[in-house]
């Protein structure tokens, strides 16, 4: 029983380290090393963010990749135990439910990431839960797992949350774990690639930027949205300098 729940862990450890290997290191080299020149003048912060913060985000998500892992075994037994309910053939709901899977996992996640995102900021958590991933003011794309282990645990919970209610196809849940991570190394990345205008697009201002959360990197106490600035908005937690601040380095030339 333990040799094969070690297996399942060491299957899914990969899948989660992997992902953020790909993710966060495809980034690292393609805008801090091979661009480093190239976009220096899109950089949030006056400079890149030195070694020694990066060793501390990658030891960080170490931890949280194992977190991750492990709720990834428990919901593979949960699966087989029937309490998350996971499907293994499209035929079964259709080509449209998968998609709106998808649609839905996503939207879901922005608003508990925000709401959770929101506590964790309350002064009887923040030091215990969330300082650890603000310790990056100036954050480089390893900063998307870097987590302390409470605050991994309470990201790590969304997925099997929502398999308790939502049946969803195992490559649904694998497309928005892809789409998770993505967004979530964009959001640390530290240099920004929108245009300049894109916040004041019809559409396109309701997508977070890297310019929004490396704000709330800075001042901490707005700008909690994940992947949609809705809640923000809505909630009225928006930086008052969020769109001056994104044109102003949109602006920006070489």
């Amino acid at each position: 029983m333990i040799e094969r729940f070690f297996g399942v862990w060491v299957y899914n450890f990969a899948f989660d380290a992997g992902r953020y290997v790909v993710a966060a290191g495809v980034a690292f080299l393609l805008f801090w090393v091979w661009g480093r020149e190239r976009w220096r003048h899109r950089l949030l912060n006056p400079d890149y963010a030195p070694a020694w913060q990066l060793r501390r985000e990658l030891g960080y998500s170490a931890g949280t990749a194992v977190i991750f892992s492990l709720v990834g075994a428990a919901i593979v037994y949960g699966t087989r135990a029937h309490v998350f309910h996971v499907y293994p053939s499209v035929a079964e709901h259709g080509w449209a439910y998968f998609a709106l899977t998808v649609v839905l996992l996503i939207v879901g996640q922005d608003a508990y990431f925000y709401w959770t995102h929101r506590a964790m900021h309350h002064r009887l958590l923040f030091k215990h839960v969330h300082r650890a991933h603000h310790r990056s003011h100036n954050p480089s794309p390893f900063a998307a797992y870097a987590f302390a282990p409470a605050e991994a645990l309470v990201h790590a919970a969304y997925v099997p949350l929502m398999l308790l209610v939502l049946p969803a196809h195992i490559v649904a849940v694998f497309l928005f774990l892809s789409f998770m991570i993505l967004r979530n190394v964009l959001g640390h990345l530290g240099i920004e690639l929108f245009p300049r205008g894109f916040t004041k697009s019809r559409l396109w201002q309701w997508s977070t930027t890297t310019t929004h959360h490396g704000l709330h990197h800075r001042r901490v106490d707005s700008n909690f949205g994940l992947y949609f600035t809705f809640w923000d908005r809505l909630m009225g937690t928006t930086d008052p300098g969020y769109e001056a601040a994104f044109d102003e380095v949109a602006s920006r030339r070489p």
